[in-house]
């Protein structure tokens, strides 16, 4: 079992460039994300595991989740939603692997063991990772792959430029994401898929990129993701891009 790696991480991982801004509280301890177990394993809402049932949770009983289960590190909230602004806005790639780190525990789950499982990230156009410079997903997968021995496989592609997420009002972003991923020729029949994201809002994106992946065959799907919004804030401002100069 993997344990949260705190100087190893800021030295080895992040580099000196980063390591001064991090290098005392990560040695002392105290620069860790808050984990806690209490979340809907459904949608990954922050809940009291007294409130959650079989049939998901009060954020998403009424909903429809093309996954089996999601899970998380922990909701986006400091030191995590720190993080991960800096890995995709800040050209700091090298966080990518410290998030894969921290993501790795949370997927060792009895069930992988039962089928061929691969680690798909959820795809990023070209222009926009032109633009970035990389996918923060396929690092974080990368990472999760490495130390689960799993392949970690293309599976989907995007096919359609669409605005962040972010930037589009609750109401539609399911039809945001809608056709902006296809399939590869791929035949996932008796699969698992473990789907990696950083952050889950909505979940259109996900649902979105499971339904490409049923329709290849696959038979279970694992959502897994750094960190998930509160529901409750649906405009999800926070997980924009910062002010220029922050």
């Amino acid at each position: 079992m993997f344990g949260y790696p705190l100087r190893r991480i800021c030295t080895q991982i992040l580099g000196d460039e980063h390591v001064s801004q991090w290098y005392d509280a990560c040695d002392q301890g105290q620069y860790l994300p808050k984990v806690s177990a209490d979340y809907c394993s459904r949608c990954g809402a922050s809940i009291s595991s007294k409130a959650v049932t079989a049939k998901g949770c009060a954020f998403c009983i009424n909903q429809t989740i093309h996954w089996q289960k999601i899970v998380r590190v922990s909701a986006y909230e400091p030191p995590i939603s720190d993080w991960i602004v800096t890995l995709k806005f800040k050209h700091a790639w090298r966080w990518g692997q410290m998030l894969g780190e921290l993501l790795t525990p949370h997927l060792d789950l009895p069930d992988l063991q039962d089928n061929p499982t691969a680690i798909c990230p959820v795809p990023m156009h070209w222009y926009r990772r032109w633009e970035r410079g990389y996918n923060q997903s396929q690092l974080i997968a990368d990472c999760v792959g490495r130390h689960l021995h799993l392949p970690v496989m293309p599976l989907l592609k995007r096919i359609r430029y669409t605005p962040s997420q972010t930037r589009v009002v609750p109401s539609q972003r399911t039809v945001n994401v809608s056709q902006s991923v296809g399939p590869r020729p791929i035949n996932l029949n008796g699969w698992t898929v473990i789907l990696i994201d950083d952050v889950k809002t909505s979940g259109a994106t996900l649902n979105n990129c499971c339904r490409q992946l049923k329709s290849m065959g696959c038979k279970d799907i694992i959502a897994a993701v750094i960190a998930v919004a509160d529901p409750k804030h649906n405009d999800f401002k926070s997980i924009d891009a910062p002010p220029d100069g922050v």
